[in-house]
């Protein structure tokens, strides 16, 4: 046993050995991408009782919506916009459901699962971009989704964490303060938020299972190609020489990860610029481990993450059924 699979359970063992059953028949991008939808589907729990679901276009992008059946409190459900993983190359609004249904378990609200354009087809900045373009509609689309634009909060896990990050920053760097509207809160699960080869972490956990160091670089290489776009605070997050007046931040670390360290330093360097912030250590989680949602250790997490919303103000809890 190497040490990136020292500490982690069986279940997480069978998990990571599933995963590596969904290969790509072709080693090409539709491939790649079709591949990692049935990975998706086959670790989606079953959905809450009684959830409506609906894609619809949101700011001219695609999204997912999700929201309970149940008649919405007064001024709506509070909404979390979500940002998918996958390497800013593979995955869509229709591919993370089973976050939705672990999160909807144990919290009421809305949630908007972002379609953004993938790399490299659409590198930096195209899914910020499109990330705003949703933020920025959700008001003209509150009454057709029973949501309160004043309530909502972002969430992000691997690469979707890193545009999550970054649309709080762009958001507070508007100059036009009137069309800022500030998540309560962001929600960074095991995100990326620096390309920097310095961390201790890439080099202990280099050959992970489920990200390793040499998929870590290919990755950002797709979505930054240009290597003066990585010292960019709105492409790599940590890279920002200012990170105060951000919402309140739950950030989830897999501490079996490549980018476990870049995350607690990312924590930190918001705590020290006097942001709120909750750090989360995943013992015995793995990149991407989120997707296991039947395994104890990561039930844990969405009873996190739900607390977190409540305690923010954007979400009652519930214990899960």
């Amino acid at each position: 046993m190497n040490e990136a699979e020292a500490g982690i359970s069986e279940g997480m063992r069978v998990f990571i050995r599933t995963v590596a059953t969904f290969q790509s028949a072709t080693d090409d991008w539709p491939g790649r991408r079709a591949a990692f939808v049935r990975q998706c589907a086959h670790f989606t729990p079953h959905a809450p009782d009684r959830l409506v679901v609906s894609d619809q276009m949101i700011g001219g992008v695609m999204t997912r919506c999700y929201r309970p059946a149940r008649r919405a409190p007064r001024d709506g459900w509070a909404v979390l916009v979500l940002f998918h993983g996958g390497g800013w190359t593979v995955g869509s609004h229709t591919t993370h459901d089973w976050f939705a249904h672990a999160l909807l378990q144990r919290a009421d609200l809305a949630i908007v699962a972002v379609d953004y354009r993938l790399a490299p087809e659409a590198r930096f900045p195209a899914p910020l971009d499109d990330g705003l373009a949703v933020w920025d509609a959700l008001g003209d689309a509150a009454t057709s989704l029973q949501i309160d634009p004043e309530r909502r909060a972002v969430a992000g896990d691997s690469a979707g964490g890193t545009l999550a990050a970054a649309l709080c920053i762009a958001l507070r760097d508007r100059v036009d303060a009137e069309a800022q509207t500030q998540p309560q809160a962001q929600v960074l699960m095991y995100p990326v938020v620096s390309a920097s080869q310095t961390f201790a972490s890439l080099e202990q956990f280099a050959q992970a299972p489920m990200l390793s160091a040499r998929g870590l670089a290919d990755s950002i290489a797709l979505y930054l190609p240009n290597e003066s776009d990585r010292r960019l605070s709105l492409a790599m997050p940590l890279e920002s020489r200012d990170l105060s007046r951000l919402p309140p931040t739950l950030m989830m670390v897999a501490m079996q990860d490549v980018l476990r360290d870049q995350c607690i330093e990312y924590a930190a360097r918001l705590r020290e610029s006097g942001v709120e912030v909750d750090v989360w250590h995943g013992d015995g989680l793995v990149h991407a481990g989120l997707r296991a949602t039947q395994l104890p250790e990561v039930a844990i997490a969405y009873d996190r993450i739900a607390a977190f919303l409540t305690g923010r103000g954007v979400a009652p809890y519930r214990q899960p059924e």
